[in-house]
């Protein structure tokens, strides 16, 4: 199919956020990242499949990276021949434009022609006879060339179509949750941040959520005051550190002397005896220095004490740790034992930790909303005054669910250290929130619709890959498992892989641990007769043979299903290149599937 004026401003458009992107990070031109990509692929016609190498950078024996070889023509003594050349793979477009600037920065005659020099850096003109002089291209009109090419109608028109789109998904976002000392979320509040010599108003949502995106440069800490309307006055709270590197963050922040709201907290009289729940007495909440001893929660629920053990926390032991070694969530401890966010947890205090092998039978697992007709909480236990929206209580029953924890926000848990000193961890709930999406397509019933019809849905899975303007794709006759799979990922701001055909994903984004299954990996699968299919991993049976999956054109109607596969099918197990290795992912369980077949007829 002949390549389009409209595939070069789509080309464009997906490499302006990440452009911009990185010139924040190295202060390098924006604009001459683009005119070269354009000009050394054709506007995109010309990239090699499969490796995101926008500038055609071979992989020399210095490269460590991943790299795939083509059969290539080149000039040899003015001669045109064709040889086996190795080129860099890259994971995403923003890797491969960091990795041009890395490979002017080391080699040294772009720094002797003087292109980074003071005045030059982040200037397209500049910076493009400084390529020029270093002998970056033969052409003696190459820097000219480069201008021309950024100032032209396309270009112009390129760019105006990206900034309308926006950058919103590529940039991070700081999101903070705002609550006062009873825990009840400051809904539509003003709060005053500041950034060094930046401040400006914003005001949280109806969930007390306050949203800031930061550029990669961002560096320091976010001072944050709220204001308290009843006393006419601003509070005060905890400034949160930008991480390094700079990477999407939630926290919650509590604001003791707020006036929405008055509650206690229960604290423990005194430590707990061994092998007894602690005794419990409401007392007032604690300040947010921490200095004294954090309190215990109440008493844990006794009901289902048959699938339970305790556990006594020592000191030094952290809510992380404790779930990873009972390999649980610790969402469900905390919910087992009424330990509400923000958590706190002391020595000597005893938990009821649930027996994995004493889990019942797996219930279907479909929408978040509906786990609450399959999971059944300890009747004792209480649900947590400040549950999100949405949230379910999670039991004994409750790690049999799939998606519950999808729809809470990260979690402070205080602690004693060794030294008996107050800690902080932060705890992360939200894990591989791209399966949130997914879930959202499983109940919309997407699926094939045969003959001349079409399903929108999956039309708009290709727009999420560079086979969008293939004349196959606006049908349901193209397979469209690895659409799918980049769609649910844009969707949740991570990079897909822009590929169509599902085998590409074998040298996408990183492995997961050991290459062992983790919720919301990306599984390739290969069957018998060479073809490809690639789905997240939703759970693993007990004795670890059947893969539980969630992904796309599955099943009979070739829908958006839930089904399971034998692990000895999968290739492997891939995640996105800057999503976090949590612990916690590896705990899966086995969930039933809807009946859809996973089958090379199935998914083909």
């Amino acid at each position: 199919m002949a390549y389009t004026y409209e595939d070069k401003i789509a080309f464009i458009k997906k490499l302006y956020c990440a452009a911009r992107v990185v010139s924040d990070e190295t202060g390098c031109s924006w604009e001459l990242v683009l005119a070269q990509a354009a000009q050394e692929t054709g506007w995109g016609e010309k990239i090699l499949p499969g490796t995101n190498n926008i500038f055609n950078i071979k992989a020399d024996p210095g490269w460590k990276g991943e790299s795939r070889v083509f059969n290539v023509w080149e000039k040899v003594n003015g001669r045109k021949i064709w040889v086996d050349a190795p080129f860099r793979v890259y994971p995403n477009i923003a890797a491969a434009i960091r990795d041009r600037v890395a490979f002017l920065r080391d080699n040294p005659r772009y720094a002797k022609a003087g292109l980074f020099n003071a005045g030059v850096k982040g200037d397209l003109k500049g910076e493009a006879q400084a390529l020029k002089r270093a002998g970056y291209a033969t052409d003696e009109r190459y820097a000219e060339k480069l201008e021309e090419l950024f100032h032209g109608r396309t270009m112009r028109r390129s760019i105006a179509e990206a900034k309308k789109q926006g950058c919103g998904p590529v940039l991070p976002v700081i999101e903070i949750f705002f609550k006062d000392g009873a825990k009840v979320a400051i809904a539509k509040a003003k709060v005053h941040v500041t950034h060094g010599q930046r401040s400006f108003d914003a005001m949280t949502d109806a969930s007390g959520s306050l949203a800031i995106k930061i550029t990669p440069l961002a560096t320091g800490k976010l001072e944050l005051k709220v204001f308290d309307d009843r006393k006419k006055a601003w509070i005060p709270v905890d400034p949160v550190t930008i991480p390094r590197p700079v990477k999407s963050l939630t926290v919650t922040l509590v604001a003791p002397t707020f006036t929405v709201a008055t509650s206690t907290r229960v604290h423990d009289k005194a430590p707990a005896a061994a092998n007894k729940p602690a005794a419990t007495k409401p007392t007032t909440h604690p300040t947010a220095t921490h200095t004294t001893k954090p309190a215990a929660t109440t008493t844990p629920a006794k009901s289902g004490a048959a699938a339970t053990e305790r556990y006594t926390i020592k000191k030094g032991d952290t809510l992380a740790k404790i779930a990873e070694r009972f390999k649980v969530r610790y969402k469900t401890i905390a919910d087992l034992n009424n330990i509400s966010s923000p958590y706190i947890i002391r020595p000597d205090q005893v938990l009821l930790i649930p027996k994995h092998d004493a889990s019942p039978a797996h219930t279907p697992a479909t929408h978040p909303t509906t786990t609450q007709s399959t999971t059944t909480p300890p009747p004792a236990a209480k649900k947590p005054a400040d549950d999100e929206p949405g949230l379910v209580d999670q039991g004994i029953k409750g790690e049999q669910t799939m998606f519950a924890d999808f729809m809470t926000s990260l979690h402070a848990v205080y602690y004693r250290d060794d030294q008996d000193k107050p800690k902080t961890d932060v705890m992360p709930v939200i894990h591989a929130p791209w399966m949130k999406v997914a879930e959202e397509e499983f109940k919309a019933k997407v699926k094939r619709i045969a003959g001349s019809g079409h399903h929108q849905h999956i039309r708009e899975y290709f727009t999420a890959t560079s086979f969008n303007n293939h004349r196959a794709a606006p049908t349901d006759e193209t397979a469209w498992c690895a659409a799918f799979c980049n769609w649910c990922l844009v969707k949740s701001g991570f990079q897909g892989n822009d590929s169509a055909w599902a085998a590409n994903f074998k040298t996408w984004g990183r492995p997961t641990k050991d290459n062992k299954p983790a919720l919301g990996a990306v599984a390739v699968i290969k069957f018998s007769n060479g073809t490809h299919h690639v789905t997240f991993v939703a759970g693993l049976s007990k004795n670890g043979a059947r893969l539980a999956t969630l992904g796309g054109n599955q099943g009979d109607s070739h829908g958006v299903t839930h089904s399971h596969i034998g692990v000895g099918s999968v290739v492997c197990y891939r995640y996105p290149s800057n999503y976090p290795d949590y612990p916690e992912d590896y705990i899966l369980h086995d969930v039933k599937s809807d009946g859809a077949a996973l089958t090379a007829a199935s998914t083909h």
